[in-house]
């Protein structure tokens, strides 16, 4: 039995067998106990593999390109680890020298035992940090657990480092200050006793 369609005047005849064609077009998914189409449920498993497939590539390209950067990473870390230490045995050095000189010369400053107490706790608190960046640097591997947590625990610990040894450099530089101004003080009163240089 054939369909006829009309558009304005003009009668439009289907033949039987496209009528069972378009008929037949909203059926041909078949349809599971549940109801849901085999077809509809075929498209997601679909694209759940490929995004699977497409996740462990970029895991897999990630891990490569961290591999080919992990001497250089391991280098950096340990150039910063190093650069730390050094930083921190030169300003131990300069307030080693400083308590030295003013023992040496004799003279009396009122606050000088707070300044050295201050010197010795941050040198202290600048040496935990170092040894936590020393550490962290020693930890970093493509191919351990957690690489990316291991990276940002040794960038959270440098900027610790950094903080802590900037205020052991101001409390190395305090205690110049105050040294400084004792022998400044001396030796303007010497001269003003001596009458200066003759």
């Amino acid at each position: 039995m054939a369909f006829a369609l009309m558009s304005g005047s003009t009668v439009l005849a289907l033949p039987p067998e496209a009528t069972a064609h378009a008929q037949g077009a909203g059926s041909t998914t078949s349809t599971s106990g549940d109801g849901s189409s085999a077809a509809a449920s075929h498209q997601p498993a679909q694209a759940t593999d490929a995004k699977a497939n497409g996740q462990a590539h970029l895991a897999a390209a990630q891990l490569k390109a961290c591999q080919n950067r992990e001497k250089a990473i391991t280098n950096i870390m340990s150039r910063v680890s190093d650069r730390g230490q050094k930083q921190l045995d030169l300003f131990t050095s300069i307030a080693t020298k400083t308590e030295t000189f003013y023992t040496d010369k004799g003279k009396t400053l009122s606050n000088y035992d707070a300044l050295v107490s201050d010197v010795t706790a941050k040198q202290a608190t600048a040496q935990t940090a170092v040894t936590a960046v020393t550490t962290d640097s020693t930890t970093f591997n493509c191919d351990g657990t957690d690489p990316k947590g291991v990276a940002t625990t040794f960038k959270d610990a440098l900027k610790s480092e950094i903080t802590a040894l900037k205020d052991y450099k101001t409390s190395v530089k305090n205690l110049i200050v105050g040294v400084k101004s004792v022998q400044g003080t001396t030796t303007s009163t010497e001269n003003k006793t001596t009458g200066g240089n003759q």
